[in-house]
């Protein structure tokens, strides 16, 4: 259950079900009269109602039954089943019937039924033609979601969702809701907090050359954000946006010139580093693209995605060069061989797969289903000997990479483990948890050498106001 609240939950169906609940008990909105003897008007009078009350599940982000009100063509398409809207007959359209509770789910669904105003124009408009825009009329301007910010009750720790290694072994960064953590890597001393963060930092990367950390995130179904933080300062070399949706992975090239970044809105990027620039926007994947990584001599970008696939693109020309379609379910993590020969990936299926790979297309060297439930993460060691798995299950696997016969196994983990770091001599594994701690082991003796540490500070719940006594 909870990988959904780390994957697609966020994104696309608990902000979207919170978004409903809380719209829907927003006020009624005021009843729109429609003129003696005229229908009411799509862009003044219809559009505003549909903003208001149905954008939290069916924006083009959203998407939900495959129903996108965003505009008024995109409306009368219908969704999942078929034309919501009849004109001419508001008693045999779908919506309707579904917002006035004769069809099931009721709509808006968990929120507040319409007014009865609304209603009336919306059937008004449909029986009078549900007419689009007239021409030149502008459509009514999107209103901008105001999200709540709910403080907690008790004390909470941040899950750690992110880990990386600096390139030198010697800087441990752990990213969480709003922060990332510099820790010292062989003592897990904690050095500095990179604060101001949008959302989780969901991924991180070091610049090959050490100076810089990008730490990647962003609020659900509002936007993705980079930020470039400089290693000897502390402070952030700049911000980059672009993705309509948070972004789940961030790579740095070889060379450190470009960030590739994957987000919920199913598009991958490259950035220019320098300039923080977009220099090509990758457009292949038709879901949620949860994972990224560039082949280690530079040309090529692997993505994989939630629509059950890991896309192979030339990173100069931003050519997708062929696609690996033989996951069951979606893949959330993926990693590159030392070589750059082979790739190796893992999803919900609870399945490892290892492609060999090539100029023109990929072969399937290697499957196993590997765990008892899904795959969290991926790693592949830097001798290239073991590929280590994080699982929903409760469990770190190393195994052999050529035939994926297990090597040992980290059993008993006190919760899931969301992110995986081997470090660059490949002696260390970091893992991070859900529960919000970080512990390091020891690839040789496979056994614990640092923590369990509690990677961020609690954050408190508000002080009561004089006169108000806490309550849970």
């Amino acid at each position: 259950m909870r990988l959904a609240l780390l994957r697609w939950g966020p994104c696309a169906i608990g902000v979207a079900v919170f978004l409903a609940l809380v719209l829907g008990g927003i006020g009624s909105s005021e009843k729109v009269e429609a003129g003696q003897g005229s229908a009411p008007s799509y862009a003044a009078q219809v559009q505003p109602i549909l903003q208001q009350k149905c954008l939290a599940c069916h924006s083009g982000a959203a998407k939900m039954a495959e129903l996108v009100m965003d505009n008024y063509d995109s409306l009368m398409k219908g969704g999942a089943h078929g034309p919501d809207i009849v004109p001419g007959k508001s008693g045999e359209s779908r919506l309707v019937l579904m917002v006035e509770g004769k069809v099931q789910p009721r709509m808006p669904f968990g929120g507040n039924p319409l007014p009865a105003g609304d209603i009336a124009t919306i059937k008004a408009w449909i029986d009078a033609g549900a007419k689009g825009p007239a021409p030149g009329e502008a459509s009514a301007a999107t209103p901008k979601l105001a999200i709540p910010e709910i403080k907690p009750q008790v004390p909470v720790v941040s899950p750690v969702v992110s880990l990386a290694y600096s390139r030198d072994g010697k800087l441990l960064a752990a990213g969480g809701y709003k922060e990332v953590r510099l820790l010292d890597a062989s003592t897990g001393k904690p050095l500095a907090t990179l604060s101001g963060h949008a959302d989780y930092v969901r991924s991180l990367a070091f610049s090959p050359d050490g100076k810089w950390l990008a730490a990647a995130g962003g609020p659900c179904q509002v936007s993705g954000e980079i930020r470039l933080w400089d290693l000897e300062s502390r402070k952030v070399l700049r911000t980059m946006t672009g993705h309509s949706d948070c972004i789940y992975s961030v790579a740095v090239s070889p060379d450190g010139k470009l960030i590739a970044s994957t987000s919920y809105d199913k598009l991958a990027k490259l950035w220019d580093a320098s300039a923080g620039k977009e220099v090509r926007n990758l457009k292949d994947h038709i879901d949620a693209v949860f994972a990224v990584a560039f082949s280690p001599d530079g040309k090529w970008l692997a993505t994989g995605s939630q629509d059950r696939s890991v896309k192979i693109w030339d990173v100069a020309s931003g050519e997708r060069l062929y696609t690996l379609s033989e996951p069951a379910d979606g893949i959330t993590c993926i990693a590159f061989s030392p070589s750059g020969k082979q790739i190796a990936a893992g999803g919900y299926d609870k399945t490892i797969y290892v492609w060999n790979l090539a100029d023109k297309g990929g072969t399937l060297a290697h499957t196993l289903i590997a765990d008892e439930d899904s795959i969290l993460q991926v790693a592949w060691s830097p001798d290239g000997k073991t590929i280590i798995t994080s699982s929903a299950d409760g469990s770190i696997r190393v195994r052999d990479a050529a035939s994926l016969d297990p090597v040992s196994v980290f059993g008993n983990q006190p919760d899931w483990v969301d992110a995986l770091s081997i470090s660059p001599n490949g002696k260390s594994l970091a893992a991070g948890r859900y529960n919000g701690t970080l512990s390091v082991y020891d690839l040789g003796s496979y056994k614990q050498v640092l923590g369990p540490l509690v990677a961020f500070e609690p954050q408190q719940p508000p002080k009561p106001q004089p006169g108000q006594t806490a309550s849970r």
